[in-house]
């Protein structure tokens, strides 16, 4: 057993308003995912049977919903789920049902608000947006939905779109970010700057490779990230977006990056 495994609970309630469980989790030094919402779920105990267990008791431990093993309908496959710092940690996610939404309790301790979020809102396109997020860079834009007093975004935001088939499909994804550069692209031109240099590949010197364009005046960094924080179905293609007046840098679903670097020669 690795000490890094992890799973997290995602419960479905059916009937005329589906949604599903969420919770809020506390702030704390030590939570790499401090504040954010997520599934019910943690660290595998060394007294866990599996991780079908790890995800039942982290369920009842931190929102006080109590399932068992009958209520199981997959499991998916592990992703993993990266840290502020550390490597990152596998988990493995497990889908369950339930007829109705359940009473849920958050303990305090981990999880300070919980909330059943319909799929409606989550399956509508106007609900995704490129945000800021808590703990980063202003210039830096993550897709999300706004949820009461934080983001939901990063892994649990992910893992909710790969559930629900939200955004371009594993074959599509390297192409949904080619298409959502080119349209940053697209709108700086439309703001004046002049094109010099269109995408080309290029290392970076982080020893990265990138498709880099270039474009003749400066970036209208805050213009960028107005544009691009408003509602469209881009935000879905985008994994990671930065503005700063000399460059752009655009990451996709797929983890390609795109920049777009500015030149005032």
């Amino acid at each position: 057993m690795s000490e890094s495994e992890a799973a997290v609970a995602i419960v479905h309630a059916r009937g005329a308003c589906e949604s599903v469980l969420l919770m809020r989790r506390a702030q704390r030094e030590t939570d790499s995912w401090s504040g954010h919402w997520s599934f019910p779920g943690g660290r595998r105990d060394p007294l866990d049977q599996d991780l079908l267990h790890t995800a039942l008791r982290e369920l009842e431990e931190e929102c006080g919903v109590r399932l068992t093993r009958r209520d199981l309908d997959a499991e998916m496959e592990p992703r993993r789920a990266r840290r502020r710092s550390g490597a990152a940690v596998p988990v493995t996610p497990f889908l369950f049902g339930a007829a109705a939404e359940l009473a849920a309790v958050p303990d305090g301790r981990e999880a300070v608000e919980t909330a059943w979020i319909p799929l409606s809102v989550l399956r509508d396109p106007g609900r995704h947006l490129l945000l800021p997020v808590p703990g980063h860079p202003a210039e830096s834009l993550y897709p999300a939905v706004a949820l009461n007093h934080a983001p939901l975004w990063g892994f649990t935001y992910r893992l909710l779109c790969d559930w629900l088939a939200l955004g371009p499909p594993p074959c599509r994804r390297e192409q949904a970010g080619r298409e959502a550069a080119g349209m940053v692209l697209e709108f700086l031109l439309s703001r004046g700057a002049t094109l010099r240099r269109t995408w080309a590949e290029r290392i970076t010197r982080q020893g990265k490779i990138a498709q880099v364009a270039e474009i003749g005046g400066a970036i209208p960094a805050g213009a960028v990230l107005e544009r691009f924080a408003q509602p469209g179905e881009y935000a879905l293609s985008v994994n990671c977006l930065e503005a700063y007046p000399d460059r752009v840098r655009i990451v996709g679903p797929s983890l390609k990056v795109h920049i777009i670097e500015a030149s005032t020669s």
